[in-house]
């Protein structure tokens, strides 16, 4: 009966010992899994706030053109009025 004793009480020591190993992987899975949840929330944000951006910039883009755009007609407009005026005074001095 000794010589079943040891085998069984060291088998007996390495299922506890399993038993603690399994306990803290499953805590440590459990940890990590709450962080991977976290990191996939702050990912979804961090598209939507891209998205959010990629689209402001398209309208400032778009914005900013049809500025320019006005400008530049603006100014072909008082150039246009300038030539005609500069034309009707030298009408006047012939």
């Amino acid at each position: 009966m000794n010589d079943l004793t040891s085998p069984i009480s060291d088998l007996k020591q390495k299922i506890e010992k399993l038993v603690t190993l399994h306990g803290q992987l499953k805590s440590e899975n459990d940890r990590l899994q709450a962080e991977n949840t976290t990191f996939k929330q702050q990912l979804a944000e961090q598209k939507k706030e891209i998205e959010a951006l990629k689209t402001n910039n398209q309208e400032l883009t778009k914005n900013k053109n049809e500025e320019q755009n006005k400008i530049i007609t603006d100014t072909k407009t008082q150039i246009s009025e300038l030539v005609q005026e500069i034309d009707n005074c030298i009408t006047l001095l012939k």
